[in-house]
């Protein structure tokens, strides 16, 4: 499979993901900066929600996860298939995620249920609510920017896959 290649694929091919890895950097560094501001409202709405959003469910690594971690050179955990999906996350603990943000996977660092989303509105001035969107807004573009790149060089590096099968062949 694809995901389990995809660091050494990176590493082995560094120079041909250099803009996969800029904007995985460049998300990676908007994430730490929103970070302690998200921890702030999920610290005063989480602890006193009687339903645990952060499921195991949530915790499963896609392939965009995969290349962002890959790119900045960061183990990938490993799937759990034994532990329930309804299951509280395994990266839960008693003081919250156990996960800086910007290791976790996107879907479920981004996920805002409506407490937190009012939390957020209730206790932010309108020029900083309307930053905190922007720089989510900017870590989505990021994020889609790196997949782009990856796939630009995947295609790159599989152009010259086939153009190396095809000029051997003719030589047999």
């Amino acid at each position: 499979m694809i995901t389990q290649r995809l660091p050494h694929l990176i590493v082995t091919r560094g120079s041909d993901f250099a803009a996969t890895q800029r904007s995985a950097a460049e998300a990676m560094a908007l994430i730490e900066t929103i970070s302690p501001e998200i921890e702030r409202h999920t610290a005063a709405v989480c602890i006193r929600c009687p339903a645990v959003c952060c499921l195991q469910k949530h915790s499963r690594y896609d392939l965009s996860d995969t290349i962002f971690l890959s790119a900045m050179g960061l183990p990938v955990p490993g799937d759990t298939p034994e532990i329930e999906e309804s299951a509280p996350c395994r990266f839960l603990d008693a003081s919250g995620c156990s996960l800086k943000r910007s290791l976790r996977p996107f879907r479920c660092t981004w996920f805002f249920c409506s407490p937190l989303l009012d939390h957020i509105v209730e206790q932010s001035s309108p020029p900083a609510y309307r930053e905190f969107m922007r720089t989510l807004e900017k870590i989505t573009e990021t994020r889609i920017a790196m997949m782009r790149h990856f796939e630009e060089a995947e295609a790159k590096i599989s152009a010259v896959c086939l153009q190396a099968q095809a000029n051997n062949l003719l030589f047999y």
